[in-house]
């Protein structure tokens, strides 16, 4: 009974304490397309950068549930908070974490991203909490333990990094992905030899992710070529062309995959300017700035602001950033 009504709490938080959902009762067929549907836009806007109306697409997708609350509105309000904590709001992403949190406590996305915004505003203590209990839900999951090392890498705290990062190495599984995952956990602890054992191992069993891998490897040796070789076979022959390669970019932001999405944007800056060179320069700030990496996006964007002054929306955004 005890556990019955403490759940019932936990749902009554997630709705009532977010001001989430709107009438009750049984959602219809209409309601659930149109929650789609704002999912669908509010995924847009997330990846264009407007977080603020991204954060109203998503409302208004969970104004529809009708008081249900299942995985379409736990995803809903997962990236509701990723994108007020780009649009600056950091304390209304961590009340929509906890929410998530205190209604399914085995929600290891949670507390990765309440982490992340922990780490950012400099609460090492929450952040590493966090981070653990993420690790304690997915202890199998090396991509976690790379995004979290990596993290902890970025924000200066290369110890804790270190920890990680060789936590990830012990990880059991000899399927492809567990050599690729492997393999970019010493990559990122800079054991080069090591890290091109895994990677190699993973691309014998076709993991294509390995190749983009093994590419960011041979560039950080300094073999340019090869890793331009690599980058071409793992991106597909219309990786030549920069606006093919920037329209690859933008279809990853909008999947969420902030990382994959940057190194194409770079791939294709790296390239001979042309006409898309300013939208590849500000999708490039654009995935920065959903990876949490602020000091960068906003060294980026200095520079972009300076080279296009007649984008005022940049502008505004280099203000927010100069705020971080």
């Amino acid at each position: 009974m005890r556990k019955r009504q403490t759940r019932a709490a936990a749902v009554g938080l997630l709705i009532v304490a977010l001001q989430l959902f709107g009438g009750c009762g049984m959602r219809t067929a209409e309601a659930l397309e149109n929650e789609l549907a704002y999912r669908k836009l509010g995924m847009q806007k997330l990846a264009e950068g407007s977080y603020e109306e991204a954060v109203q697409m998503f409302q208004n997708g969970l104004d529809q549930s009708m008081a249900v609350v299942e995985e379409l509105e736990i995803d809903l309000c997962y990236y509701k908070a990723v994108s007020q904590y780009q649009a600056n709001d950091a304390e209304g992403a961590l009340q929509t974490c906890g929410a998530l949190i205190d209604y399914d406590q085995k929600n290891h996305n949670a507390y990765y991203l309440r982490g992340t915004i922990y780490l950012a505003q400099g609460r090492m203590k929450e952040a590493e909490e966090d981070y653990q209990q993420a690790l304690r839900l997915e202890p199998q999951n090396g991509k976690l333990y790379n995004a979290i090392g990596e993290n902890l890498q970025k924000a200066g705290e290369e110890a804790a990094a270190g920890i990680i990062l060789n936590d990830a190495l012990d990880v059991k599984g000899t399927d492809a992905k567990d050599y690729r995952e492997k393999g970019y956990s010493c990559y990122l602890l800079g054991q080069y030899d090591s890290a091109r054992t895994y990677l190699d191992k993973a691309i014998n069993m076709e993991d294509k992710e390995a190749i983009r891998y093994l590419a960011m490897l041979l560039e950080a040796q300094g073999e340019t070529e090869q890793a331009d070789r690599l980058y071409e076979t793992y991106g597909g022959k219309e990786r030549s062309s920069p606006k093919s390669v920037n329209a690859l970019g933008v279809a990853k932001l909008k999947e969420g995959d902030y990382q994959e999405a940057l190194t194409y944007f770079q791939q294709a800056l790296e390239q001979e300017p042309g006409e898309d060179q300013q939208e590849l320069r500000k999708n490039e700030i654009v995935a920065l700035e959903h990876l949490l990496q602020f000091d960068q996006a906003k060294e980026k964007m200095a520079s972009y602001v300076k080279d296009y002054p007649e984008d005022e929306a940049a502008a505004r955004e280099y203000e927010f950033l100069q705020s971080r």
